[in-house]
């Protein structure tokens, strides 16, 4: 298809540049496939992929000691373009050419953070995720390679609506669809604008006023039109969804993906998982929005919001595990201060996943999600040379991976810590 061409391209962009074999030596090497651990590690590159074999003579050496190699990380929801804190009425004063540049420092955050590879999955109007995951494909600014949706689809009045203001503040309102026709209309447009894949809002939303995060936004007719229009131009849909009603809908129409999934019930999960329906859970943005002292400028009909989901997510991410669907990592940053992308770790860990799984979450689960498994997700011979490294053992210890000491990416070293 068109869109995966594209994607290859913009991979071959990524992975361009490195002469000189590099071999990379270490205490550990981890085997995401299998919980494996190797020790010692060692691995060797050269022009952006891991090679398999031994090294050649004259191969240039970078021992990291007492560190733990892994495959860098995948966050599937992101909001490089949002900064966190900012507020509604702040982000109404801030120009996209800033909210650009916003997403220019946060790109080399979450790429010193170790994540390698991001789904953007709203960004502000002016498709400006488009022009940052071109930019970082030529190699002009350093950043994770992005997959991109540009603005949200949203209905009047839903999570993605401006509510709660006057009439005349409504603008670029071009992502409201409220029908099927209007639902094809703005995929074909957004694919025209150059997006790899389509978010919608599912249901209502916390950070929003007026709506409901529990009920259903869409139609199933208007569901269903713009995942088929999706599906026509080769792109996937992924779903902001919080109610369970919303969840089973958008299933049913075929998105690729539940966003957030608080409230979802251990039927709708195994329908899910009958349809091969991600889960990406978002787990600390809703903690974030509960810190005491309220950091991040909070509106209180949200702090409400999340304190009412708050106690029955548990239940929904156990019905999730408990019916087998594949989850894969996702933090919703822009929530939250983006240098704390490694932060669900923890959470995903507390909630009932081993390390091992969480750490899946953002590797190999990922990486199928994204459609992208045989290019990252794994450290075997051929795949990109994006390697991480973290002190000690991950599956001792996950925390280890909010500190990460050393990023490769496409061969080309992003990062070393002493």
């Amino acid at each position: 298809m068109i869109l995966r061409g594209l994607l290859a391209s913009l991979l071959c962009l990524a992975l361009c540049g490195q002469e000189r074999p590099l071999v990379l030596k270490a205490a550990r090497l981890l085997d995401v496939r299998t919980g494996k651990v190797e020790a010692p590690g060692q691995l060797w590159v050269k022009d952006g992929r891991i090679q398999p074999g031994a090294p050649p003579a004259g191969a240039e050496t970078l021992d990291l000691g007492d560190r733990t190699l892994l495959p860098g990380l995948i966050d599937c929801h992101t909001h490089l373009l949002i900064p966190a804190g900012l507020g509604e009425l702040g982000y109404l004063k801030r120009s996209h050419g800033a909210l650009l540049l916003d997403g220019v420092v946060n790109a080399r955050k979450v790429l010193e953070a170790g994540f390698t590879t991001v789904r953007d999955v709203g960004a502000p109007a002016g498709f400006g995720d488009v022009a940052l995951r071109d930019a970082i494909a030529r190699g002009d600014i350093p950043g994770p390679r992005m997959l991109v949706a540009g603005p949200s689809l949203s209905i009047t009045g839903g999570h993605g609506d401006l509510n709660g203001f006057p009439p005349h503040l409504h603008t670029d309102d071009e992502h409201i669809v409220d029908s099927p026709d209007q639902g094809r209309h703005a995929v074909r447009e957004w694919r025209k604008r150059g997006v790899d894949h389509i978010k919608i809002h599912a249901t209502g939303g916390v950070l929003s006023n007026h709506d409901d995060p529990g009920a259903p936004s869409f139609s199933p007719a208007e569901f269903k039109a713009l995942v088929e229009e999706a599906n026509r131009r080769g792109m996937d849909v992924c779903a902001h969804a919080h109610g369970d009603a919303g969840i089973l809908e958008a299933t049913v129409a075929g998105v690729r993906s539940i966003e957030h999934g608080s409230l979802l019930s251990l039927a709708t999960a195994r329908e899910m998982k009958a349809r091969g329906t991600f889960l990406v859970p978002t787990l600390y943005a809703l903690e974030s929005i509960l810190l005491p002292g309220n950091p991040y400028h909070v509106p209180e009909g949200s702090i409400a919001k999340a304190r009412a989901i708050l106690p029955l997510r548990r239940a929904g991410f156990k019905a999730a595990l408990d019916a087998g669907i594949p989850i894969a990592y996702g933090t919703d940053i822009g929530v939250f201060e983006h240098r704390q992308v490694a932060m669900d770790f923890r959470y995903l860990a507390a909630y009932g996943m081993t390390p091992l799984q969480a750490i899946q979450s953002a590797t190999v689960v990922a990486a199928r999600l994204l459609r992208l498994e045989t290019e990252i997700g794994t450290l075997e011979a051929g795949r990109a040379a994006d390697i991480i490294a973290v002190e000690g053992d991950p599956l001792k210890d996950i925390t280890t991976l909010e500190r990460v000491s050393f990023v490769l990416k496409g061969g080309k070293v992003i990062r070393q810590a002493p």
